[in-house]
């Protein structure tokens, strides 16, 4: 079996769901310091801030949501959303409500559809996959 660690990541990840991929596997759920796992692909996901604005970093934004949380709620569905709304301007995120229970901080199950001119998914259509960030545990 072929596991790759992302305890080493420094930005946010998109592990594109697939069988057929090797498994991905990073610290999450903050204080609970689980290990969530999954089989696909893994694409490094570039939103660094500006260098005067270092409070706009992506992953601490979103830890800010998430934080210590295992199993996510409806109420954290919108500003997740908003904030993966500044990824792309082609391709869009959102959070698979079908698997909130199972989403937690630094870890959360999203849909994205892959569009336009400067999409990073480049004839991928809609898929599923795994928005994962360095945990803040």
């Amino acid at each position: 079996m072929k596991e790759i660690c992302l305890y080493n990541l420094e930005q946010v990840g998109v592990i594109i769901l697939d069988p057929n991929g090797a498994i991905y596997f990073n610290k999450s759920g903050g204080t609970a310091c689980m290990q969530s796992r999954e089989r696909g692909f893994f694409v490094p996901i570039s939103n660094d801030p500006p260098l005067d604005q270092p409070e706009l970093n992506l992953p601490d934004r979103l830890t800010a949501i998430t934080r210590d949380l295992v199993g996510l709620s409806g109420k954290h569905t919108q500003p997740i959303n908003e904030l993966l709304l500044e990824i792309s301007s082609s391709d869009t995120y959102s959070v698979n409500e079908d698997k909130l229970s199972v989403s937690h901080e630094a870890w959360v199950y999203i849909k994205v559809i892959a569009g336009g001119n400067y999409s990073q998914f480049e004839g991928f259509g809609e898929f599923y996959a795994v928005l994962t960030w360095p945990n803040s545990d």
